[in-house]
C-alpha cells in the first residue's frame, strides 16, 4: 500500500486540521456528482459545493438533514436507515466522501458494500476514521459504554446537560443509537478504530486502494484532557488553556503512523 503523506501548514495557519479540513485538501479535483455519506448538517458539502456538478447528502439523523436542507436548499439531502442502505441506483456517483462514519455503523462491511454499489467505475471514495494508533485506549467516546451510570451522572449533574443527555442517549436509544453509535446485533457497541489494512479487509473487491495518510498524534489525549477540564469545572471551561491550543494546531498537521486520524482515498475498479 502507498505510504502516508505529510502536509505542512501554510504560513500563519491558525486552524486545527481535522477530518473536514483533510477532506477538502484531498478532494482537490472536480467531484462531478458528489455524495457526502453521513453528511450531518452539510458542512463538508458547503465547503465543496463549487467543485460539484450536483451535491447529495445522506444521514440517519432527521434533525441534521433538516438543518442541511435549510443551509443548502439547492442540494439533495435524504434520511437513511441504520442499515445504511440508500435508494440511489447503481454507479450513480462520481465521488463519495464518508467522514467519521464507518466507526459508528452496525457493520462496516455492509456500509462499504453499499457505498461501492452507488459509486461508478473509476469513481473515487474518500474515507476518514479514527486510526488504531498508540493512544486508541484514550478514546473518550467509549466512556459511555464502559461506565454508563457515571456518564449519565456527569452529563446530568456535573455538566448540567440534562436536555443534551436525554436527546442523545435516552431518545436516541429508541432509534437504535447510543449517542451517535449504532447498536449492532452481533457485537458490543463501540467507537472503533482501524488500521489501513483493516479498512481494506472490510472493503468489497471492487474498491482498489490508493493513497492513505495518518495524522494528528495526540488527538485522543487532547480530547480527553478537554473533557476532563470541562467536567472538573462543571462545564464552565470548554476550551484548553495555553499552550495547548498551539500544540493542538501543530500536532494536527503532523503525519505519523502513531497518529489518531486515518484518511484513505480508494477507487472503484472498472467492471
Amino acid at each position: 500500500m502507498p505510504t502516508s503523506q505529510s502536509t505542512r501548514p501554510s504560513s500563519g495557519s491558525a486552524a486545527v486540521r481535522r477530518w473536514q479540513e483533510l477532506a477538502v485538501e484531498w478532494l482537490d479535483f472536480p467531484l462531478g456528482r458528489f455524495l457526502d455519506y453521513g453528511c450531518g448538517p452539510g458542512g463538508l458539502i458547503e465547503k465543496l459545493f463549487h467543485q460539484c456538478d450536483c451535491c447529495h447528502g445522506v444521514d440517519v439523523d432527521e434533525d441534521q438533514i433538516r438543518q442541511a436542507r435549510r443551509r443548502l436548499p439547492a442540494c439533495d439531502f435524504r434520511v437513511i436507515g441504520l442499515d445504511g442502505r440508500t435508494d440511489y441506483p447503481d454507479a450513480y456517483f462520481d465521488t463519495i466522501a464518508i467522514l467519521e462514519v464507518i466507526e459508528h455503523v452496525p457493520d462496516e462491511r455492509v456500509t462499504l458494500a453499499e457505498v461501492a454499489r452507488i459509486l461508478r467505475p473509476g469513481g473515487r471514495l474518500l474515507l476518514t476514521t479514527p486510526h488504531r494508533g498508540w493512544l486508541t485506549f484514550l478514546d473518550v467516546g467509549n466512556f459511555k459504554f464502559l461506565f454508563p451510570r457515571l456518564h449519565r451522572f456527569i452529563h446530568q449533574r456535573l455538566k448540567r446537560n440534562r436536555h443534551y443527555y436525554d436527546r442523545r442517549f435516552v431518545r436516541g436509544k429508541t432509534k437504535g443509537l447510543i449517542g451517535d453509535i449504532s447498536i449492532p446485533s452481533h457485537r458490543r457497541p463501540w467507537h472503533r478504530h482501524y488500521s489501513p489494512e483493516q479498512i481494506l479487509a472490510a472493503c468489497p473487491l471492487s474498491l482498489a486502494p490508493g493513497r492513505f495518510g495518518v495524522y494528528f498524534p495526540g488527538m485522543r489525549a487532547l480530547m480527553l484532557l478537554r473533557v476532563t477540564l470541562s467536567v472538573c469545572t462543571g462545564g464552565r471551561l470548554k476550551k484548553l488553556p495555553p499552550p495547548f491550543p498551539a500544540l493542538e494546531r501543530k500536532l494536527s498537521y503532523l503525519a505519523s503512523r502513531g497518529g489518531d486520524q486515518l484518511v484513505m482515498l480508494l477507487t472503484k475498479r472498472d467492471e
